[in-house]
């Protein structure tokens, strides 16, 4: 009897093993023939065992100072505030070796010395109006104190003062034109021979004209030197004039230069020119451009963007994340872990690579940027398969 139930039970056993092992395969199977990828009115539903999956990248929105216009070529130029076209303001011959190009130069440094007859007749003749004024203020001290006196008849009086005073004149002349020259009177005597022809601001020789033993004059066709502090530049760009709305003193500009792929430099709009250029229906435009590392130089042709005002950002997508059917544009927005809505987005500003998002989308969306355009031919065969299996 024991053995009867003993075989009875491991029968039972076997049963229900044979039972389960048929659940879970057919539980297997119903896993397996879920779809991994349909389409749920304007959703499209990719699980991640879907091969789909693998070949989607996604770009999430941020705002930030989106470019006004597309990127233009502008050329770098001198900021004219800060440089100075060095020339003599009197003649002479050059007695000192020139200062070789790009030496960095302070306010005040003695840039030439030129022997010079001008200066020295210059010197003379303050010398003289020196002594003469010395002279001419005694004697009207000495006439006053006899006019008061009623020592001194008045016509004499009055002549001594019109003596000293003329005399006050013609020092203060002699004293002002060597001040016009750039002679600082405190150090005059040092400059006596030769004329010290001193730099007027800070900066580098980026340019010279001059060698040893040259005649100079006011009247040279070149400076002698050219001085910039390169750390601020200027950068002109033409605008057309359909565009110039866009476009106000403040913004920020980014710009970049073949000579430096790999970096990007930063200024404002600085000045808007008030003449229509009438040949090319434009308008130039001016920023002032940082260059503190000094990397770039003038005469550079550049690539600059006109981005909005900062408190006035955009949202930027990438143009691959973008499909046009007909007269719309549309994007795939990832609405979950598996999900993406088809959405209609309008677009403001192309550029090479990206465009402005005027309406459809908000800060911290992710849209799918790589695979969106075999994501919905994938998504209308989907619709056109399932149409057909409808149909009776």
């Amino acid at each position: 009897m024991h053995v009867l139930w003993i075989v009875a039970g491991l029968s039972l056993a076997l049963t229900g093993c044979e039972q389960g092992d048929k659940t879970s395969v057919a539980t297997t199977e119903a896993v397996l023939s879920l779809p991994t990828f349909f389409v749920d009115g304007q959703d499209v539903v990719v699980t991640k065992s879907d091969h789909r999956a693998k070949g989607l990248a996604f770009h999430t929105l941020v705002l930030n100072d989106a470019p006004v216009l597309p990127p233009a070529s502008a050329v770098i130029a001198y900021d004219e505030n800060s440089t100075v076209r060095v020339t003599s303001p009197i003649s002479g011959r050059v007695l000192s070796t020139p200062i070789p190009l790009g030496t960095q130069i302070k306010k005040g440094d003695v840039l030439l010395k030129l022997d010079s007859p001008d200066f020295n007749d210059a010197l003379s003749a303050l010398e003289k109006s020196s002594a003469n004024l010395r002279l001419m203020k005694e004697s009207f001290d000495r006439a006053k104190k006899l006019f008061d006196g009623k020592v001194m008849a008045r016509k004499d009086y009055e002549q001594a003062q019109d003596d000293f005073v003329n005399a006050q004149s013609e020092h203060d002349r002699a004293r002002k034109f060597l001040e016009k020259l750039g002679v600082q009177m405190g150090g005059m005597s040092t400059q006596t021979g030769a004329f010290h022809l001193r730099a007027p601001l800070s900066g580098i020789i980026t340019e010279a004209a001059v060698n040893p033993g040259m005649e100079v004059s006011p009247n040279l066709a070149n400076p002698l030197y050219v001085l910039a502090d390169l750390s601020k530049l200027w950068l002109w760009v033409d605008v057309f004039e359909k565009d110039i709305a866009r476009v106000q003193t403040g913004q920020p500009i980014s710009v970049k230069v073949s000579s430096w792929p790999d970096y990007e430099f930063y200024g404002h709009v600085d000045y808007i020119s008030q003449v229509v250029n009438e040949s090319t229906r434009s308008i130039r435009v001016r920023c002032a451009l940082d260059n503190l590392d000094l990397k770039l130089m003038p005469a550079m042709h550049a690539s600059v963007s006109i981005r909005n005002l900062p408190g006035q950002p955009s949202l930027m997508i990438p143009l691959s994340a973008v499909i046009a059917e007909g007269d719309q544009n549309f994007v795939f927005i990832k609405t979950s872990e598996d999900r993406y809505h088809w959405q209609a987005v309008q677009l403001g500003i192309r550029f090479e690579k990206e465009a402005i998002v005027r309406v459809g989308l908000k800060a911290g969306d992710q849209v799918v940027s790589n695979g969106a355009l075999a994501l919905r031919q994938d998504m209308l065969l989907n619709k056109m398969e399932s149409t057909n299996a409808s149909k009776p």
